[in-house]
């Protein structure tokens, strides 16, 4: 079945680019479905054409598809250096090589979405402007199947409460029968035990607040040690983010500001996690801070997405905060973090004021929510802030912490 769709793409489909390419631009391409989930526009000559990549950028960008800047496009470079422009839109991912004028789009349902929505992008380049684009087949068979998957993550979630409830239930059965043996020794010193308790409770109270004070300078004595410390030991990190699993209020220079140092630390030195990092305010510091970090683990950083707001410190806008933290390092450095950041930072359209940083590896997912912003505001300055350590699956942190933010994205205004 798979087989007769994809020949009679390479037929039906592929004509029809072919005759609608030449036709505007008098350049010849063909269809290229030799890599898995990909499919690829390229020129019959092997050097390509640049005219061939404006073209598509201009069917792309045009009013009827995804137009600027309600769409956010990518400008980036490849390994060899090559300027390259990516959109990513619906389940696809879709990249224009200016060198070449190769399109390539990559996705798991990029066959679908290619037989179902290409044309139609074509076809709309010549159409006369319309008010807005319909949401697309694939797009909403996507949605459905993480919806899918959310209902099957919850339901499996709903069988362990239930088998945790009547492992409860029974020790608490367990703990009254064990109760009933005692009762008729614990009647005859009622009321004592009432006057004891009574004694207890007022020492009780004196001695949680002695014990609350204490913690209270262990928790500062401890923030003024890790502030010291460059690396933060791994077992340490671990100890640091289990502890904030109900959340708290820490202060943002002394505590937060490093802890999300070490996190993003621990979390880029492993390349089987995926990283994702959401801010609205974004100062040019705290995106060197995330550079070196990169560079330091360049073969395995892997930054999935950086969400940002597109003016995202003060009065500057997003670019500007870039440009400044890219003159903090040198040309070969500048162009390895175009490619592995700039291309992943993301503007959506729509107004957020989530602020955390998350990683998925496997089909589980952590996450380090916080009130402060990733901004001078809140790391330098004294500054008392939220902060919660969560783990869940993978697709409750897509369905709960990402789907909203990617949502935003594709608003229309």
């Amino acid at each position: 079945m798979l087989t007769n769709r994809i020949d009679k793409m390479e037929t039906d489909l592929e004509k029809y680019i072919k005759d609608f390419v030449y036709a505007k631009i008098q350049e010849m391409v063909y269809l290229d479905l030799a890599t898995n989930n990909t499919i690829s526009v390229k020129h019959r000559s092997k050097h390509g054409s640049v005219a061939l990549a404006m073209f598509w950028l201009r069917v792309l960008r045009h009013q009827n598809n995804y137009p600027m800047p309600k769409y956010p496009y990518k400008d980036t470079y490849d390994k060899n250096g090559y300027n390259k422009v990516i959109l990513k839109v619906d389940s696809v991912t879709l990249t224009t090589f200016m060198n070449s004028g190769t399109l390539t789009i990559q996705g798991q349902f990029v066959l679908e979405w290619f037989v179902n929505v290409f044309k139609t992008i074509l076809e709309a380049y010549d159409a006369p402007i319309r008010d807005s684009k319909p949401e697309s087949a694939v797009y909403r068979q996507y949605t459905e199947s993480w919806k899918k998957l959310r209902d099957q993550d919850s339901a499996r979630k709903g069988d362990r409460d239930a088998q945790v409830k009547v492992l409860e239930d029974k020790s608490m059965e367990i703990l009254d029968d064990d109760d009933g043996i005692d009762k008729p020794d614990d009647v005859t010193n009622t009321e004592v035990e009432i006057v004891d308790v009574t004694e207890t409770s007022t020492i009780s109270n004196c001695e949680h607040l002695k014990q609350a004070t204490s913690r209270l300078e262990e928790k500062q004595n401890e923030e003024l040690e890790l502030m010291t410390v460059e690396k933060w030991p791994d077992d340490v990190l671990q100890g640091q983010l289990d502890s904030l699993q109900n959340g708290c209020v820490r202060d943002g220079s002394t505590y937060i500001y490093q802890l999300w140092k070490a996190t993003l630390q621990y979390w880029f030195s492993d390349t089987n996690r995926k990283v994702y990092i959401v801010s609205p305010y974004l100062d040019s510091t705290r995106l060197v801070d995330i550079c070196n970090m990169v560079i330091k683990h360049r073969l395995t950083a892997n930054l999935d997405a950086f969400y940002s707001h597109q003016k995202c410190d003060d009065t500057k806008m997003i670019y500007e905060v870039k440009q400044r933290a890219l003159q903090k390092f040198g040309p070969k450095d500048q162009m390895f973090l175009e490619y592995k950041i700039y291309s992943q930072i993301i503007n959506p359209l729509k107004k957020f004021n989530a602020k955390f940083i998350g990683c998925i590896h496997g089909n589980k997912a952590e996450v380090l929510t916080t009130s402060a912003n990733f901004h001078g505001n809140d790391f330098e300055l004294c500054s008392m802030n939220t902060v919660q350590y969560q783990v869940m699956s993978d697709v409750e942190f897509v369905t709960r912490f990402l789907a909203p933010i990617n949502a935003s994205v594709h608003v229309q205004e």
